[in-house]
């Protein structure tokens, strides 16, 4: 299908000469031909230059002008802009969108992203440009537009544009960068990614610097097919991590270059799975500038860590197979697969109805995995009446025989290949919740910061209720509401009464509400140039019976209005606030109620905010009617049952209250003498409660049946859900059940003084485990009984498998040499022995411990407690201090309280702690 070209760039910017940079297994050099533009040359190439730049020049200029007079981002009316190309007998129909982001803490921020889209591209009717460019860093929308302009005029003035577009794109690129480091826009810090697609009749020429991404759709059979026409580059990649490294880069997460992370360990595969904390660039002894990328146009400082301009290159031969391409910024490739675009935008007829699919579900899924989103740009190019006879009459010359997929190569400074396959390049989209939304949704469970919808002042009738679900059934935004959620907004939408000559919005003003039309007829105003008393013309008109609605963007950011809405008659319109449709997504995504619902089963309640999430997702809502029977004999609950409105009844054999997985059968009021005397029971569970638990244990109970008691819906967890997302759940022994009761039982009598001789011989094999307290990545600290005794000590123990995998052995020795060092201090529990056996190493300690300080702050603490705590604190911070231990990162995580209420220190491993030192 296509091949690349790249040039060079290790060897010219940023990699020194005659270093070999790692090839990927498997892979022959000679898979595909290099072509490169420095050994294709020649003196006839030297002599046809100078003989076409004359020519060429005038043409060229005439373009640049044509760039200046025309608009880059102008779409007629409909929003889509239709050009033919003549030489391949077909046409290009695009449309795009640019949606600014939502950040919080800067709600005024600038679009950084911007896009180009010439048709056509310079003077030749067969040449359309189209690029998208994301800027970043403080001064990036002036990077952004900077490269915009200059990559293009740097096109159309090259030499060899109309002979060999790769060289000449690539040349672009690399004159772009060099402007932007010598204008007056600082851009030491600053930067923009750029990727462009040139149509050359039938052929395109990709080329990306950055994380940005085109994609191709190509048919085959039956399906629709998204091939990458780029690959991002960041460190992600192991040929571009590899490759900065050698320019004298560190490539380490924030976790890691704030020392929550080993720094000498990878601790990133993919980036589906990065946690909003990706591989970023860090000079040798500082902490920047952290790019995510490894290639951009600007950024001198990251420059010099190897951050490169060259673009890598794809030429691609299109075919009556490939019906639409589509360039984004990472805004939507963040969340959205290739593929994924693919679907949705052959979907649509229209390429603004899918520019708009894409942006609304990309918005969407940012706000659900994180706080802010991204800029969001899309451009989406579709080929219409391409014919197989008219790709084989439109081969340039300086496009050679393609291999079935594209490939990468790079040449090395060395000139010794390194080609990499494009199949194995697989582009994935996070599927994961950021740390900040983790601690956002947390933040709302433990204070109740729920949004709750406002009261409507009008009761909608039916029929208006009717009038506005039609308006919004097609609309982009909200095709992906769930039912609730659109129940919800129907709620939201105020009734406001307007008279005629009335203006609703004013162009250059700013709105933070969409409306819909009830009743009534408005006229779209717009005025080129009001300041010199132009008058308005009327664009449009809006009624109800044209299922009209204006407004949308004001949901997503605050922007000056291009045009103004007034009245021209009486009318009702129906209005919603950004505010309330921000808190319809975002109280939907967090799934705050389910949260709270299943952290209160008893058996998830151990679970993550990130795992319960998921399980949020999982779960099927499923109503029933008064008196229908829920489950009987003949059928068994299906999964956890969690009550959402009404009141179920419940009726099981007493021999079940010793099912020690079936709590929630009982209530709290219930006495077992009272239980004892009956040999059938019945319980009520109300609205927050829940009953079948035991499925997700994979355990059955006979004799069951639940009837509802008027209308009830139940939330329904079934086992294979749950398992596919946190796997099996382990059953609760019942040496657990008695190891939970000893934490709040325990006196301090249950640990006792060892004569030297027991010690020697204690074996791990002599101690049973009783619960975990709290893990790492290669050791957890619980209770563990003296075999034939009562006896309960701590117990921290390393899994000797994870310790090798992950180079630990020195930093284990030293943390047992730290807690021995520390055998006088009152807050870290006194090292009693170690022991060993073939797959765990063990430090016993002597101490009772209940649990982390973490988990007892699911509800606030009253003040006399959060004073003890704050002050223990202090006090073992203090008592480190003296001696000669700086102890930083302290977390409610870290910190266990023992079986008396007092902190107690246990972590002291230096490379998870953030600059734990021993000083002296």
């Amino acid at each position: 299908m296509g091949c690349v070209y790249s040039r060079a760039c290790i060897g010219e910017i940023c990699a020194p000469r005659n270093v070999d940079v790692k090839e990927p297994e498997n892979v022959k050099p000679a898979e595909i031909p290099v072509f490169s533009p420095a050994s294709s040359n020649g003196e006839d190439g030297e002599t046809r230059d100078q003989l076409n730049q004359l020519s060429l020049s005038r043409d060229n200029e005439i373009g640049i002008t044509r760039l200046s007079r025309v608009s880059a981002q102008f779409l007629p009316p409909d929003g889509s802009r239709v050009v033919k190309v003549p030489s391949g007998n077909y046409e290009l129909r695009c449309s795009f969108l640019s949606q600014r982001g939502y950040y919080p803490d800067a709600l005024d921020k600038a679009n950084q992203d911007s896009l180009c889209i010439h048709t056509p591209f310079g003077t030749s009717p067969d040449d359309h440009f189209f690029g998208v460019f994301d800027g970043h860093g403080e001064y990036g929308a002036q990077c952004s537009q900077f490269a915009k302009n200059k990559i293009c005029e740097n096109l159309l003035r090259n030499s060899k544009f109309h002979l060999d577009a790769v060289e000449a794109c690539h040349a672009a690129f690399l004159m772009t960068n060099s402007q932007l480091h010598a204008d007056a826009i600082d851009d030491s810090m600053s930067g923009t990614t750029a990727i462009t697609i040139l149509v050359r009749g039938t052929t395109l020429y990709v080329a990306n610097s950055g994380d940005s991404r085109a994609v191709i759709a190509e048919r085959r059979g039956n399906e629709v097919v998204a091939v990458d026409l780029s690959i991002d580059q960041t460190p992600f990649r192991p040929d571009e991590s590899e490759r900065v490294k050698l320019c004298g880069a560190r490539v380490l997460t924030l976790d890691q270059i704030e020392g929550l992370k080993n720094p000498d360990v990878q601790c990133w595969d993919t980036e589906e799975g990065d946690d909003g904390d990706p591989p970023r660039l860090w000079v040798q002894n500082g902490m920047y500038p952290g790019t995510a990328f490894t290639r951009s146009i600007g950024d001198s400082v990251a420059e010099t860590i190897g951050v490169v301009a060259n673009p890598e290159i794809v030429v691609l031969e299109l075919t009556s197979d490939h019906p639409f391409f589509v360039i984004a910024s990472d805004g939507v490739f963040e969340f959205l697969s290739s593929q994924t675009v693919v679907d949705m935008v052959a979907k649509y007829k229209d390429p603004r109805d899918a520019c708009a699919a894409i942006v609304a579900e990309s918005y969407r899924l940012w706000l659900q995995y994180e706080t802010r989103t991204d800029d969001i740009t899309v451009i989406v190019v579709q080929v219409n009446g391409l014919t197989n006879g008219a790709v084989g009459q439109s081969v340039s010359s300086d496009v050679a025989l393609r291999p079935p997929l594209p490939q990468v190569v790079e040449l090395s400074g060395s000139e010794s290949p390194s080609v990499m396959n494009w199949n194995s390049r697989i582009q994935r989209a996070r599927q994961d919740i950021s740390r900040a939304r983790l601690r956002a949704i947390e933040s709302s469970l433990e204070n109740g910061q729920i949004w709750v919808p406002p009261s409507p002042a009008h009761r909608k009738t039916w029929e208006e209720e009717a009038q506005i679900e039609r308006v919004l059934h097609d609309h982009f935004l909200f095709r992906k509401l769930t039912d609730s959620q659109c129940q919800v907004l129907l709620d939201c939408m105020q009734r406001v009464e307007v008279q005629v000559g009335d203006v609703v919005v004013k162009q250059g003003g700013e709105c933070d509400s969409f409306y819909v039309v009830g009743s009534g007829e408005f006229e779209v105003l717009a005025t080129q140039d009001e300041e010199n008393g132009e008058a308005p013309r009327v664009l449009q008109h809006y009624t109800a019976d044209k299922l009209s609605s204006f407004g949308e963007l004001a949901l997503m950011y605050n922007k000056p209005l291009q045009a103004s809405v007034r009245a021209v008659t009486n009318g009702i319109l129906w209005e919603l606030k950004r505010e309330d449709f921000r808190g319809i997504l975002v109280s939907e995504f967090s799934n705050l109620s389910s949260l709270k619902l299943l952290r209160s089963v008893d058996l998830l309640s151990r679970l993550t905010i990130l795992q319960l999430s998921h399980i949020a997702d999982m779960v099927s809502e499923v109503p029933f009617s008064d008196g229908q029977t829920i489950v009987n004999e003949k059928q068994e609950p299906l999964g956890l049952y969690i009550i959402q409105k009404g009141v179920v009844k419940i009726t099981f054999d007493m021999d079940l209250v010793k099912f020690e997985n079936a709590s929630s059968l009982l209530c709290e009021n219930q006495k077992q003498d009272d239980i004892q005397n009956k040999k059938s029971i019945t319980v009520e569970k109300s609205e927050g409660s829940y009953f079948g638990e035991w499925t997700l244990l994979g355990e059955h109970v006979a004799s069951l049946s639940v009837i509802a008691v008027g209308d009830v819906v139940c939330a329904i967890l079934t086992k294979e859900k749950f398992d596919s997302v946190v796997g099996p759940l382990a059953k609760l022994s019942q040496d657990d059940l008695r190891a939970r009761g000893h934490q709040t039982i325990l006196s301090s009598e249950s640990v006792q003084t060892f004569d030297t001789l027991t010690l020697e011989r204690l074996q791990l094999a002599d101690l049973e485990w009783q619960t975990c307290l709290y893990s790492t990545d290669c050791s957890e600290i619980g209770l563990v009984r003296l075999r034939d005794s009562d006896k309960l000590f701590s117990l921290k123990r390393f899994s000797k498998q994870k310790i090798k995998m992950l180079g630990k052995e020195a930093q284990v020795l030293n943390e047992k040499n730290l807690l021995k060092q520390m055998n006088t201090v009152a807050s870290v529990p006194q090292v009693l022995c170690t022991c060993a056996d073939e797959i765990h190493a063990g430090i016993v300690l002597d101490t009772c411990l209940a649990c982390s300080v973490v988990a007892i702050l699911n509800n606030p603490l009253d003040e006399e407690s959060t004073r003890f705590c704050a002050a223990s604190v202090v006090i073992a911070l203090e008592d480190l201090h003296n001696n000669d231990i700086l102890y930083r990162g302290v977390s409610p995580d870290v910190l266990m309280l023992d079986q008396t209420g007092h902190i107690q220190v246990h972590e002291f491993e230096p490379w998870n702690q953030p600059l734990m030192l021993v000083l002296g």
